[in-house]
């Protein structure tokens, strides 16, 4: 069967209702989207028994058999019969590059898209051990994270984005706009996850030029400030 996804698809983003507008994977989609002022709504569960409910439905409608969020709801009028085809894509890389090319969000150069999607590989690692810190660690782990695991993964993300960038602050850009991709909008959610979970300080980010570089540059794109600063306003 042919999915098809058009630049005037409707987008609904699903994910989880985080506290302290921490972000998760379906964070870094959402940055993704609003750097590239690609248009769509969130949907989003509060933890407890709404999640388990609809993690219960994604299996049993065949949304998503990985029960996982984020998942986005694309869905187009089909003109001959006003019918509505809705296609559901879960993965939030694969989804953002996905996305990226349907809008022509590409840097348009094979290689520059790989370094994003060399980044974007390397984070997954990084975000999972997140997780596993700032939700289920002792203190004394997360201290012994902070002081040894922490350091050792910025440092090496520090080193790729100073080897493989093609663009002075970014991975690389779009051709069209010059705006950040998913690589980039990844690495950025995480490492605002790592502030917002007291894991990480902007203070020591600095230890880290390029990518503190990347994270204030990100974080200065219009729709990106300003979903942080309504973010911020409702806490």
């Amino acid at each position: 069967m042919t999915m098809k996804i058009t630049p005037s698809s409707k987008l609904v983003l699903k994910y989880l209702a985080l506290p302290n507008s921490i972000g998760g994977r379906g964070g870094a989609q959402r940055f993704f989207l609003l750097s590239q002022d690609i248009p769509f709504v969130e949907k989003l569960f509060a933890m407890g028994d709404e999640w388990a409910a609809e993690k219960k439905r994604l299996v049993e409608s065949g949304e998503n058999p990985s029960a996982t969020v984020p998942v986005i709801e694309a869905s187009n009028k089909n003109t001959e019969d006003d019918s509505e085809q809705v296609v559901f894509l879960p993965q939030h890389i694969a989804t953002a590059r996905l996305l990226a090319k349907v809008h022509q969000r590409t840097s348009g150069d094979d290689y520059q898209d790989y370094v994003q999607d060399m980044v974007a590989d390397e984070y997954q690692g990084f975000r999972n051990k997140w997780v596993q810190i700032a939700f289920a660690a002792s203190s004394e782990e997360k201290e012994e994270y902070c002081q040894i695991e922490q350091p050792q993964l910025l440092t090496k993300f520090n080193a790729l984005y100073k080897q493989f960038k093609t663009h002075e602050t970014f991975l690389s850009v779009d051709a069209a706009n010059g705006k950040p991709l998913w690589g980039d909008a990844a690495l950025f959610g995480l490492l605002r996850d790592l502030t917002l979970t007291g894991l990480l300080t902007l203070e020591d980010l600095k230890e880290y030029p390029e990518l503190m570089a990347m994270y204030d540059a990100f974080e200065k794109i219009p729709a990106v400030a300003e979903w942080i600063e309504k973010a911020l306003a409702a806490k």
